[in-house]
Parts: structure tokens; C-alpha cells; sequence
């Protein structure tokens, strides 16, 4: 029993750093855009848009379905 929540931890912990590596890496490469640009003007700024809020969605409501995130 204690082998398998031993497991388990250590996946949730893996998951948990890839997750915050991936966004940390994204977010580094994002800083060195333009944020000041409206994102109707161009594609590439409507496509980063889209994009940030499509992941920030699907992050919070894989937390919430893993129950990783504390009740508020």
C-alpha cells in the first residue's frame, strides 16, 4: 500500500516540475515579445492570445481535476 502512494507522490511531483519547467520556459521566450500590441491587429498576436488563455484554462482545470490546487 505505502509502495503505491510512494509511486503515485513521485509521478504528481514529476508532473508538477515539467509542468512548472514547461511554463517557465514559455514564459521566458514570451517576455522578449510585445505585449503592448492589441490582438486584433496582427494573426500572430490574436494566435498568442488564443493561446495563453487556451492554456491557462486547461492548466487550472487539470489542477482541479488532479486535486492539486487548495479549495479557496
Amino acid at each position: 500500500m505505502s509502495e503505491n502512494k510512494l509511486v503515485k507522490t513521485l509521478a504528481d511531483a514529476g508532473t508538477l516540475m515539467a509542468l512548472v519547467a514547461g511554463v517557465g520556459y514559455i514564459g521566458k521566450k514570451a517576455l522578449k515579445e510585445n505585449f503592448l500590441g492589441d490582438p486584433s491587429s496582427s494573426v500572430m498576436n490574436y494566435l498568442k492570445f488564443t493561446g495563453v488563455l487556451t492554456g491557462s484554462m486547461f492548466l487550472k482545470t487539470y489542477l482541479d481535476d488532479m486535486k492539486m490546487l487548495p479549495k479557496p
